[in-house]
């Protein structure tokens, strides 16, 4: 099982390392702060956008209250990367739910955003998927202090994140000016998700009974160190070098199998 390891000084944007179940190999999430980090985030997203014949542009400009995580192997090499932004005017998920996104905000809730999520194909592993995922609402929570979580999605790929992620959809299918596909928009209650990752996060064997990938997230004291690891001044807190995203999230990983408790995994590309 995954094991968390003390900061070092150099280590300040470190959340977790963690052993890949099927491989062995280690992995680590981290948050983005360097241009090079964000380099090859940038590449690897529109690699697998323009993959997926997205009309993606490669947008230079960034956001503020964007924090990108990166999916990487301990030596160095970018598997897969997702960025979680603040809510408000900048969320990129107004332009087409506008009455959607103002529902959730009128009824008090802070929003933020998942964008640009994406896992190279050849990264065949459930738990990196749901462990990036995990992070991804850890960070939502911790730094965004968001209480509902909101994503666009291909419609096709909208079952995977509602069955598999706890997502509910918002809305009715529209186009994606960003990437000229179709779109859904899908959201979560953070504090649901994460007090279901607390319940069977760390213990892949619940999947018999909860077919989700929730039992893959991280166990609890692991999730709550992470939680201390963003909220520590001033290795997490410093302003990040944060990702632009046009916004598009396709579930990573490869084919989806029909009982989702088995190893089988989805093509990991962008939706």
């Amino acid at each position: 099982m995954p094991t968390l390891i003390p900061l070092s000084s150099c280590e300040g944007a470190l959340l977790a390392r963690f052993s890949d179940l099927s491989s062995g190999r280690p992995l680590a999430l981290r948050l983005v702060r360097h241009d090079h980090d964000q380099a090859q985030a940038d590449t690897l997203i529109a690699t697998m956008y323009r993959r997926e014949g997205y009309a993606w542009k490669g947008e230079s400009k960034r956001r503020r209250g964007e924090v990108a995580i990166l999916l990487s192997e301990e030596a160095g090499a970018t598997l897969g990367t997702v960025t979680v932004g603040e809510g408000g005017r900048g969320l990129r998920a107004r332009e087409s739910y506008p009455e959607e996104v103002g529902l959730l905000e009128g009824a008090g809730e802070t929003l933020a955003e998942f964008t640009g999520l994406a896992i190279l194909p050849q990264v065949r592993s459930t738990l990196a998927l749901a462990r990036l995922f995990h992070a991804a609402l850890l960070v939502a929570k911790h730094l965004c202090r968001a209480t509902w979580g909101v994503i666009e999605v291909n419609p096709s790929h909208g079952t995977f994140y509602c069955r598999l992620l706890g997502f509910e959809p918002r809305g009715e299918t529209r186009t994606c000016s960003r990437v000229g596909a179709p779109a859904l928009l899908l959201a979560v209650d953070l504090d649901r998700g994460l007090a279901r990752a607390r319940e069977v996060g760390g213990c892949p064997e619940a999947r018999r009974r909860d077919r989700s990938l929730y039992p893959l997230f991280f166990a609890r004291e692991e999730a709550e160190e992470i939680g201390r690891r963003l909220a520590a001044p001033p290795l997490l807190r410093s302003p990040l070098t944060l990702l632009p995203r046009s916004g598009f999230g396709r579930p990573p990983g490869e084919r989806e199998p029909s009982d989702p408790s088995r190893s089988g995994h989805r093509p990991s590309v962008p939706a």
